[in-house]
């Protein structure tokens, strides 16, 4: 099967389109501390590097230092 630049980016575009934009809870951490723009959070044990995180009110991190009982998150927003 052969296809052309113009069908894989139609294909492209479509599977763009129909990509659902909904995060999946999957853990609820405990804010330890919140400091020049990092917060320690405890309870995320299945988390990734560069994952991102969101916070009750709304504000976006990304999980940056794992460390064995808790992870630092860059806040992305005013903490």
């Amino acid at each position: 099967m052969e296809l052309n630049a113009a069908e894989i980016s139609s294909i492209l575009k479509q599977q763009i389109k129909d990509f659902g934009k909904d995060a999946e809870v999957s853990e609820i951490g405990q804010v330890l501390s919140v400091g020049d723009g990092i917060a320690r959070v405890y309870g995320l044990d299945n988390v990734q590097a560069g994952e991102m995180v969101e916070f009750a009110n709304g504000v976006k991190g990304m999980a940056l230092n794992l460390e064995a009982d808790n992870v630092g998150v860059v806040i992305f927003g005013e903490d």
